[in-house]
């Protein structure tokens, strides 16, 4: 076999980003002979459509199913290791012959094949299960936004009712009358984007488990409970340390560098005397390959650095949510304890049924707030948590 064959075959084989990665799903069955007369048990999509009820476990497993990523993970092993195995075949183990620098390579790519296999499925399902929650609270909170949405209009539609009686007293302007209806016009405009941003994130959760697009159940509410982030600056530092080790992207660029780092050991095989020039290999020079090593250590140098950043600001980002949400629940006691003056003024005839309404609904919409902080903290706190995603962007 040539060399610049050879060469050829290790470029096509070193494959260590930019693919998709996965395991297959098997679904098992049961055949039951007309004796037993046995029912075959619902799977969990059938048992979602049964029941009309999604909960975050089944929308995990199914999303997992449904995955393509998960799917061609392990397909791309099997096919990356059947052509190291060919590649290999074809090289010979012989120290005098230049190939075994070929064959250095492709051990080492053989060994990277199983582990990123593992490593990818993990990340994968953990980028996976953290979308579908982010999902799932989305829902639940866009779905309290249009019931308030609607309770607000109903609110406006009274006041609209009290301007009209006044106006048929000349105690109202037939402007304002106009104006009350244009604000509940544009109300109602802004309840239906909501409901096509709710339609919109089950769009989201269906591809993700593989339903038809347009279909709609009950989800399942996931409990949150709150609890502030109580991390030293010493929590922070070995959160960062645990990210390092298990990011996905340091990783990769680790097992690039040893690869170059062969080829400049190695070097020297590339050149064996008495072989025939249009057989010997024309690597890139040396000091260049040097030059290339340094700057895949800069990278993954960077690389550290960029993930500290991000564990050190998804930190910074809970303790801030966490000051929002102390100054939002101060307000909402100052309204409480408004509501409750009001409820003795409406007894003592001193105050409108009307302005006690709009402080209730008031209530309900800081209430349904403070819910969205604890949300949007409990998600922040598990990519913190999780070192396969406290270093970058979910997958």
């Amino acid at each position: 076999m040539k060399y610049t064959n050879i060469k050829s075959v290790i470029l096509s084989v070193i494959i260590l980003t930019g693919m998709s990665f996965s395991s297959l799903s098997y679904a098992g069955t049961r055949i039951f002979t007309d004796a037993q007369k046995e029912e075959k048990p619902l799977n969990v999509a059938e048992t979602v459509i049964e029941t009309n009820l999604l909960t975050y476990e089944q929308a995990v497993q199914l999303a997992e199913e449904e995955n393509l990523n998960l799917k061609n993970n392990l397909l791309t092993s099997e096919s990356t290791e059947e052509v190291l195995g060919d590649a290999k075949n074809d090289i010979g183990y012989s120290m005098y012959n230049p190939a075994i620098l070929a064959s250095l390579k492709l051990d080492k790519n053989e060994v990277l094949n199983s582990q990123k296999t593992d490593r990818m499925d993990e990340y994968i399902k953990a980028g996976l299960a953290f979308q579908i929650k982010s999902i799932f609270y989305n829902i639940n909170t866009m779905s309290k936004d249009i019931e308030l949405s609607q309770d607000k209009i109903d609110n406006e539609q009274q006041k609209k009712r009290i301007i009209e009686i006044k106006l048929q007293y000349g105690m109202e302007s037939q402007t304002n009358l106009t104006l009350k209806q244009l604000e509940i016009d544009q109300m109602i405009q802004d309840k239906e984007k909501m409901a096509k941003d709710l339609q919109n994130e089950y769009f989201q959760l269906n591809k993700q488990i593989g339903f038809d697009q347009f279909k709609t159940y009950q989800i399942a509410a996931i409990p949150i409970k709150y609890e502030p982030l109580k991390d030293t600056k010493e929590d922070v530092e070995l959160r960062t340390s645990q990210t390092l080790d298990r990011d996905i992207t340091i990783w990769g660029k680790k097992q690039q560098l040893d690869i170059q780092r062969i080829g400049v050991d190695f070097y020297a095989l590339n050149f064996i005397s008495g072989f025939p020039s249009n057989q010997q290999a024309n690597p890139t020079p040396l000091e260049a390959q040097k030059i290339d090593i340094k700057v895949a250590s800069n990278e993954i140098e960077q690389a550290k650095k960029d993930v500290a950043d991000a564990v050190a600001t998804k930190y910074n980002n809970i303790k801030k949510l966490e000051d929002v949400k102390a100054s939002t629940e101060v307000t909402l006691s100052q309204l409480i304890e408004r509501k409750r003056t009001l409820e003795v003024a409406l007894k003592a005839g001193t105050v409108i049924q009307q302005d006690y309404n709009d402080l209730v609904l008031g209530l309900k919409e800081i209430a349904i707030g403070i819910g969205k902080i604890e949300a949007q903290h409990e998600l922040l706190k598990e990519m913190y948590n999780n070192p396969l995603l406290a270093g970058g962007n979910v997958q």
